[in-house]
């Protein structure tokens, strides 16, 4: 029971972090599906363009936080797990499926391009209209830019000739910005990895170094000594100048 317990946590890990990524593609795929209709080709095409990157910005920048937070996850694991003080507020939300791990950004990535993937198969080898209605609809992201680029290419051409020439075997386009989108997910998950565990290797040292001075300050105290911080040579050096300039 145990293991299914966290096997069922763990895709609701994966499905929750996928979630907000996957209804922000929806959101910029519908606007791109109203921008379609502007009889303007050249308009259309940078206004698509100007979605695709404001919407892989915004990915990015979520995934991101993401991979720190599964690196601090990770952190607060292990001083759970060595009954050390986790010194923050995180223990309390901390589930073992949180920590990072590092394959979990190309599970993401994989979990929020899923859906287009099977609608790009279903509609492309099945040629069927309803998976490629259903595309163009919830996964507009990939699917429009491409078709905004058909449009301008193939702009003089009668509709019926434009459909042939835009027929099912081009949804196979759709898989460059999936790829794309993979990518970007499994890199921004990266980099928020490293920031975090860059900024606990400053905190480490920092640590260190208050708990080595508090260590000398008690070993002073226990010798009867009192424990005085280093003075400034350069400033020690500098008085002592200005004294022999006035005795001369």
């Amino acid at each position: 029971m145990k293991a299914i317990g966290k096997i069922m946590w763990e895709i609701l890990e994966y499905l929750r972090r996928a979630a907000t990524p996957f209804f922000l593609d929806l959101m910029f795929g519908m606007t791109m599906l109203a921008v379609s209709v502007i009889e303007n080709p050249e308009l259309r095409l940078i206004l698509m363009f100007v979605l695709v990157a404001a919407d892989g910005i915004l990915i990015f920048l979520l995934t991101r936080g993401v991979g720190e937070n599964a690196y601090k996850m990770k952190v607060t694991g292990q001083l759970i797990r060595e009954n050390r003080p986790t010194g923050s507020s995180d223990s309390g939300t901390y589930r073992p499926c949180k920590e990072y791990r590092w394959y979990k950004g190309t599970v993401i990535g994989l979990t929020v391009c899923i859906i287009p993937i099977i609608l790009v198969l279903v509609g492309a080898l099945g040629e069927n209209t309803g998976a490629r209605g259903t595309l163009m609809l919830m996964c507009g992201w990939c699917y429009m830019p491409p078709f905004s680029i058909y449009q301008v290419a193939f702009s003089n051409m009668e509709t019926e000739a434009f459909v042939a020439a835009y027929g099912f075997s081009s949804m196979w386009w759709s898989f460059i910005l999936i790829g794309a989108h993979i990518v970007l997910i499994i890199v921004a998950y990266a980099i928020g990895v490293s920031r975090e565990k860059t900024r606990q290797y400053v905190l480490a040292m920092q640590t260190e170094s208050i708990e080595e001075g508090i260590a000398r300050h008690q070993k002073a105290i226990a010798s009867g000594k009192v424990y005085a911080p280093p003075k400034n040579n350069k400033k020690a050096a500098g008085k002592g100048g200005k004294k022999g300039a006035k005795k001369h």
